[in-house]
C-alpha cells in the first residue's frame, strides 16, 4: 500500500509595521537631506532615480517591487513640423516587503509625463513614458515618509514631517525625542494652477499665516532679494532653487497698459500661467481705478473741432457687448485650465496643445477654440478614466 503525504499550504501570517527592524524605522522617519532635493518648475521634488535607492537601501533588494497598472498616450501633438510633445499617463502600484519576504503594504498612485519639443517622434514617446511611470512611482513612495520626500507636500519644507509613530515607540534610553512632538505649521500642498474663481476677499489675500508672502504676493525682485537673503544658509555647495512664481510683475503691466484690450491680455496671461484668485483679484483692481480715472478725465477733454456733435460731454458709457465678450472669453478660458487639470496639465502644455490646434495661445484663442479644446480634453480624461 502506497501512502501519499499531505502537504498542507499554510499563508504566510500577515506582516505589520512592527515587522520592521529598528534600523529601517530610524531611517523612515528621518528628515530629508536637503541636498537630495532637486527643483523644476518652480516646484521642489526627488529624482527617480534616488527614490530607486533608497528604497534598496531602506528594505534591500528584492525587498520591494513596482508593477505597471496602465500606461495610456493621452495626446500627441506636432508643435511644428518635425517636432512633437507626447504626453502619458501612467497608474503604478509600489509594493514593499519585509526582510523574511512577506508583503508589508502596498500603494497605488497615477500621473501624467510628457516630452516637449522632441525632433524624433519614438523619443517622445519614450521620454513621456518613462516621466510618468516614475512620477507615478515618486507618487506612491512618498506614503514610506520623509526619506522619500513626503514633507516636500508641504510647501516644499525640508523639516521632518513624519518625526514619530505610536506603531513604533522611542527607545527608552532615546530623551532626545519627545513621545509626541509638536508639528510645524501645516502648510498648502504646491499646485501648477488654480481655477478662477470668485474674487477674493481683503481676508483671504494672504494664503497661509507664514512670516514671507507666498509667490504671487510679491514681486519677481522681492522674490530675488528673499533668494540672496536665503543663500547664506544654504548647505555648501548646494545649487540654489529659483524663487517660484510668476514670471513677470503682472500687476505693474496692468498699471502700464493704456487700454482695455491690453488689459485684457496682461490678465488673460496671468490666468494661463496660474495666478491664484487673490491675485487676479488685484488686477480687476487695477483695471477698476483706470477706469474710473478715465470716466473723470473724460469731460475735460476737448471736443474735436471737425464733427463737435458727436463728440460725448460726459462719462464714456459701458459698453455692454464688450463686457459680455470679455466674460465670455475668461470663462471658456478657465474651462480649459480646470480640463488641463484634470489631466495634470499645467499651463504651458495647454499652450503647446493650443499651438499644435490653434496656432496661438490659450489666453490669445477665440470663445469658440477654447471650446474645442476644453471638448477635446474632456474626452481625453473620459478616455483615461474608462
Amino acid at each position: 500500500m502506497t501512502v501519499i503525504p499531505l502537504h498542507r499550504n499554510t499563508p504566510a501570517a500577515t506582516a505589520g509595521p512592527a515587522d520592521l527592524t529598528v534600523e529601517q524605522v530610524k531611517t523612515l522617519l528621518a528628515p530629508i537631506n536637503p541636498s537630495r532635493v532637486q527643483n523644476l518648475r518652480g516646484q521642489s521634488h526627488l529624482e527617480a532615480w534616488d527614490v530607486r535607492r533608497w528604497l534598496n537601501r531602506v528594505f534591500g533588494f528584492g525587498g520591494w517591487s513596482d508593477e505597471t497598472l496602465e500606461l495610456a498616450p493621452v495626446a500627441q501633438m506636432e508643435i511644428n513640423p518635425g517636432r512633437w510633445t507626447v504626453i502619458y499617463r501612467a497608474q503604478v502600484r509600489l509594493t514593499v516587503k519585509t526582510t523574511d519576504g512577506r508583503v508589508l503594504t502596498a500603494y497605488d498612485d497615477a500621473a501624467m509625463g510628457d516630452s516637449r519639443n522632441q525632433p524624433v517622434l519614438g523619443d517622445a514617446h519614450d521620454q513621456a513614458m518613462k516621466t510618468a511611470l516614475s512620477q507615478a512611482l515618486k507618487r506612491c513612495a512618498h506614503n514610506l515618509g520623509d526619506a522619500f520626500g513626503l514633507s516636500l507636500y508641504n510647501d516644499g519644507s525640508r523639516q521632518a514631517v513624519g518625526i514619530w509613530s505610536a506603531a513604533h515607540p522611542k527607545p527608552a534610553d532615546d530623551a532626545d525625542v519627545p513621545a509626541v512632538p509638536d508639528d510645524a505649521p501645516v502648510k498648502p500642498e504646491p499646485a501648477p494652477a488654480v481655477e478662477e474663481q470668485a474674487p477674493a476677499t481683503e481676508q483671504q489675500v494672504q494664503r497661509s499665516k507664514r512670516a514671507e508672502g507666498g509667490p504671487w504676493e510679491s514681486s519677481p525682485q522681492q522674490r530675488q532679494q528673499q533668494a540672496q537673503q536665503q543663500r547664506p544658509r544654504a548647505v555648501p555647495h548646494q545649487q540654489q532653487a529659483a524663487p517660484s512664481g510668476p514670471s513677470r510683475d503682472y500687476l505693474a503691466a496692468a498699471q502700464a497698459t493704456e487700454s482695455r484690450e491690453q488689459f485684457d491680455q496682461v490678465r488673460a496671461a496671468a490666468v494661463a500661467e496660474g495666478a491664484p484668485v487673490e491675485y487676479l483679484a488685484k488686477l480687476d483692481a487695477v483695471a477698476q481705478q483706470k477706469e474710473q480715472a478715465a470716466q473723470q478725465q473724460a469731460p475735460s477733454k476737448p471736443a474735436a473741432p471737425a464733427r463737435p456733435t458727436v463728440v460725448p460731454s460726459g462719462p464714456v458709457a459701458p459698453d455692454p457687448e464688450a463686457d459680455a465678450a470679455r466674460q465670455q472669453h475668461a470663462v471658456a478660458l478657465a474651462e480649459l485650465l480646470a480640463a488641463g487639470k484634470a489631466l495634470a496639465l499645467d499651463p504651458s502644455h495647454l499652450d503647446d496643445i493650443a499651438r499644435a490646434e490653434a496656432g496661438c495661445p490659450a489666453a490669445e484663442c477665440t470663445v469658440e477654440q477654447l471650446a474645442g479644446l476644453t471638448a477635446d480634453l474632456r474626452a481625453a480624461a473620459e478616455g483615461a478614466a474608462a
